[in-house]
């Protein structure tokens, strides 16, 4: 059923809008975080910059999976 479903266009275009959304959400909200976190521990000199980088780019992993992995599973599902 799921290969079924990934091979409908209309699906795929839904998971990676959601991996896009979830990517940008959590790249924003990682830049925010890191940012607090970098001045809260005092974080030396240049340390801050590829601290908050770390950050952003984790968190925008880990929510663009998730987005993805629930469009993928909204997908199969016929309304």
């Amino acid at each position: 059923m799921v290969a079924v479903a990934l091979l409908d266009q209309q699906c795929v275009n839904r998971i990676a809008t959601g991996a896009a959304v979830g990517g940008a959400l959590g790249a924003s909200i990682g830049a925010l975080y890191g940012t607090y976190e970098a001045f809260r521990y005092k974080v030396p000199g240049l340390y801050k910059i590829r601290y908050i980088g770390q950050t952003t780019v984790s968190s925008a992993a880990v929510f663009g999976l998730f987005l993805g992995a629930g469009s993928l599973l909204h997908c199969g599902r016929h309304s």
